[in-house]
């Protein structure tokens, strides 16, 4: 169960590893908050493209 937790952990928190390890950000340099902010930014983009994808499909929007 322990290792099922870590990978949806990791797949939350790649986003912000990505980035950060791309523009070469290292923890003196708060990889932290880049990693949260990038994280926060990448899933809330990813909230409000599916609530758009969602919404288009209801029926008071037909």
């Amino acid at each position: 169960m322990n290792s099922i937790g870590r990978f949806i952990l990791s797949i939350f928190l790649a986003p912000g590893d990505w980035v950060s390890d791309r523009l070469g950000v290292t923890a003196d340099q708060n990889r932290d908050l880049m990693r949260m902010l990038v994280n926060s930014l990448f899933w809330i983009l990813m909230a409000v493209v599916g609530l758009a994808i969602w919404t288009s499909g209801l029926p008071i929007y037909q």
